[in-house]
């Protein structure tokens, strides 16, 4: 348990370093710290569908690094964040976003926010989210996790029912020689109604369990 511990926090330690770090590099320097895409094929052929996507990731590896190889694949990806209580992280990461066109979505703006995500989707845009915590006041479930149960928001899942744009799992972990791997995992469809909602879930849950069961000290969360 110790050992886990001391993992887990230098995986945290490891991920605040880049943040840093890349906030300091260009587009294309990003990109090319992106060691290896699993799924890309399949990421393509339901692109080619023209129909947007949701990108839930999770507290797991650096996914502000790994945004690099989906912002050179689309033309705009948005990031729904919420922003950070210590200033000046909120700004280096920022800056690490501007540097990849990516265009940021702050929760804390209210319905705006959301009424713009929806219209983004309608025409064919990537919005990215994460979706293993909930903060507070947002509106979420609790879903079977593992060996346990987490507490997932449901806003992926309004979006995905409102838009019909499919959910799209995707993690950057790290790699040798402080690169990055890209995952991302089968599409789960939008489904009607509360049944299809709360199936939706399950399946994110599960997606985000597969990729935590092999990487435990990768995760944040």
């Amino acid at each position: 348990e110790k050992k886990f511990a001391r993992d887990v926090m230098r995986s945290f330690f490891d991920f605040v370093v880049d943040i840093a770090r890349t906030s300091r590099m260009s587009a294309k320097e990003l990109g090319e710290l992106v060691e290896e895409v699993e799924g890309l094929e399949e990421y393509r052929a339901v692109r080619a569908r023209k129909c947007g996507a949701i990108l839930v990731t999770a507290h797991l590896g650096t996914f502000e690094a790994g945004l690099a190889a989906l912002a050179g694949a689309e033309n705009k990806v948005r990031v729904v964040f919420k922003r950070d209580s210590v200033a000046g992280f909120e700004q280096i990461r920022s800056k690490l976003r501007d540097s990849l066109g990516v265009i940021e979505a702050p929760i804390d703006d209210g319905v705006g926010t959301w009424l713009a995500l929806r219209e983004a989707l309608l025409n064919d845009e990537v919005v990215v989210m994460q979706g293993d915590r909930a903060v507070p006041g947002q509106k979420s479930e609790v879903v079977p996790f593992l060996h346990g149960h987490l507490r997932l928001p449901t806003g992926p899942v309004r979006l995905a029912q409102l838009t019909g744009s499919p959910i799209i799992p995707v993690f950057a972990l790290p790699s040798k020689d402080r690169r990055y791997r890209v995952l991302l995992k089968p599409a789960i469809e939008a489904q009607v109604g509360n049944g299809g909602a709360n199936a939706m879930l399950r399946s994110l849950a599960d997606a985000i369990a597969s990729v935590v069961k092999e990487h435990p000290e990768q995760w944040l969360a």
